[in-house]
């Protein structure tokens, strides 16, 4: 089976939020987003609706977790090179994000971890072999 992928992140403050990755470089679907949460497009078949609060509690009636202290998940994404993955950490850290550790190098990809102005923990990577080989 294939489908898109549509991932559910509660967001403090949406407008803040929307900022934080539009100015990552991030596209912001319009059609599915307003002043309760926003649809952040990763690639063409996967999403990321970050959500205020009242929202989420929507779709789910657990407690929130709070993402300083515990992870929920952790969103990976491969950026194609280790140039575009310390840029986007650079980006990250100007525009309020937190870097988790330092850079990792290894046989089989690089990669820097940041939290987002919710906690969300996001890992941003190259790949340096093919997975698939």
């Amino acid at each position: 089976m294939k489908a898109d992928v549509f991932v559910n992140l509660c967001v403090a403050d949406v407008l803040k939020s929307r900022k934080f990755f539009e100015n990552l470089g991030f596209e912001v679907k319009e059609e599915y987003s307003d002043d309760t949460g926003y649809c952040l497009s990763i690639n063409e078949r996967t999403y990321a609706m970050m959500l205020g609060l009242e929202k989420y509690m929507l779709f789910s009636k657990n407690t929130v977790v709070d993402s300083f202290k515990h992870t929920e998940l952790i969103f990976s994404l491969d950026v194609g090179s280790v140039d575009a993955v310390n840029q986007i950490l650079d980006k990250v850290k100007k525009l309020g994000g937190t870097e988790i550790g330092s850079a990792h190098d290894d046989d089989y990809m690089y990669y820097r971890s940041f939290r987002d102005l919710d906690g969300h923990h996001f890992e941003i990577f190259s790949m340096k072999k093919n997975i698939n080989t």
